[in-house]
């Protein structure tokens, strides 16, 4: 799936090491220029060693930061060029060139460029301007506001009325920058805890008109060789696998994976696992019901329990400090998924990526749990947007979630719903008059309140 290429072999040498390290279960390979230092020989070499089914990371040293540059003017999708802070790649230490790896990784889902023929953002770095002040930082992810409730409430928070689709760019602390078009226009503060957001925009006159129509075709060659490379991963255990498992929350990420596996097994292979917590906003078991007859696969449903341990067992409400529901919720499909995989060859499709957190960033693409059960991660390298993007060139609806504006899915009382969501499910008047009725909504409201003043 991830290829390093480096100019000599000395530098691979070095990032071999590395590998062996910190990256001992990721199967990457390395190539190099075998020694080029002019762009036409390093050009020729790179067209032998490119292909539509590997991202390509180039690291190179301080020392060919000239031949870097130029480099990166090849617009190939699924390769980035990345200098490392030091004369040569193998002067580094093992642990900065882990770091500077990271980093490199992450362009493939962070940078982003405008179309000026489209009037579109290029979700990877071959666009015609590069968005302003985006540099590349593991922990960022970049998203759409893709929903009239979304733009209606963002515009609200910072203060200006948008009337186009706006890009968001998540970074640390719950800072979010908010562009439309290839400039900034604002600023969103989402904490993690409490109910109120805030945010301000920016003097800004005039803004493009972006159509989704349009950004879909500037990024179809982009989304294109991402899918095959997420197809090659997974066609790797189409003899091999009995049965195919897709964890399922009903979530972007998630149904992604599902469609990628559509597309490469049969579907009497596949199944996906639903967990019901009972405590499932209603939007979201809609959404499954509606996709289960849409792709008409076997979805297996299990129940956590979460409401009755706070019920009927007097369980206090999970909190941000205290998740002791999601080890119930993990447990339950965990449970399912070595139930199944007890009887026959079993591959796991999971929707994980890089930027969800570092704990997920660490895993290997591809995790070997025992002879019975690989789990696999087609869409490790993907950004938010391109997963958005992905669905809909599918014809495949997001949950309504993500139209009031939700960056994650989970239960209604989830202590991982940041203030931006609580904020979303309190002023957007549908989907409060959805939930003000269901158990433990009021309870949760007022936890959250409490934890904001005090």
């Amino acid at each position: 799936m991830i290829r390093i290429i480096v100019r000599s072999k000395r530098d691979a040498d070095a990032v071999k090491a590395m590998i062996s390290t910190f990256y001992p279960n990721w199967n990457i390979g390395v190539s190099t220029l075998h020694g080029a230092r002019t762009i036409e020989k390093a050009t020729r070499e790179l067209e032998d060693i490119i292909n539509d089914y590997e991202f390509f990371v180039v690291l190179l040293g301080r020392e060919d930061r000239q031949l870097a540059l130029e480099l990166n003017k090849l617009k190939y999708p699924n390769v980035v060029f990345h200098v490392v802070p030091r004369a040569r790649v193998r002067n580094a230490r093992l642990e900065q060139l882990s770091h500077e790896f990271e980093v490199a990784r992450c362009m493939f889902r962070v940078l982003v460029t405008w179309d000026n023929r489209l009037n579109a953002y290029v979700f990877n770095r071959i666009g015609e301007i590069a968005l302003e002040g985006i540099e590349p930082n593991p922990a960022y992810d970049v998203f759409l506001a893709i929903g009239k409730c979304f733009t209606e409430v963002l515009s609200k928070v910072i203060g200006l009325s948008i009337k186009s689709i706006p890009l968001l760019v998540r970074k640390l602390g719950g800072v979010h920058d908010i562009y439309v078009g290839y400039g900034k226009v604002g600023v969103l503060r989402i904490p993690d805890q409490g109910l109120m957001p805030t945010g301000n925009a920016f003097d800004i006159i005039n803004y493009p008109n972006i159509g989704l129509g349009n950004i879909i075709r500037a990024n179809e060659d982009i989304l294109n060789i991402y899918e095959k490379i997420s197809i090659k991963l997974l066609e790797q255990y189409v003899d091999w696998a009995q049965q195919v498992i897709i964890p399922w929350s009903g979530g972007k990420d998630s149904t992604a994976a599902l469609i990628l596996a559509t597309k490469v097994f049969d579907k009497n292979k596949i199944k996906a696992i639903y967990c019901d917590t009972g405590l499932e906003f209603p939007d979201t078991i809609n959404y499954v019901e509606r996709m289960e007859k849409k792709l008409g696969i076997e979805v297996i449903k299990v129940y956590a329990g979460i409401d009755k341990e706070i019920i009927e067992r007097r369980k206090p409400l999970p909190t941000h400090n205290f998740r002791w529901c999601t080890g119930m919720k993990i447990g339950a499909i965990e449970s399912k998924i070595k139930d199944l995989a007890s009887k026959s060859r079993t591959l796991v499709i999971v929707g994980d990526r890089d930027a969800e957190s570092e704990r997920r960033s660490l895993r290997p693409p591809i995790r070997i749990v025992n002879e019975n059960a690989i789990y696999v991660a087609p869409l490790k390298l993907w950004s938010t947007a391109h997963v958005q993007l992905y669905l809909i060139k599918n014809n495949i609806p997001l949950n309504p979630l993500y139209d009031y504006g939700f960056y994650r899915i989970g239960c209604y009382i989830c202590p991982a719903l940041r203030s931006w969501e609580l904020y979303i499910m309190l002023h957007t008047k549908r989907l409060y008059e959805k939930l003000k009725n269901k158990p433990l909504f009021r309870e949760f409201a007022e936890l959250r309140r409490k934890e904001q003043e005090g």
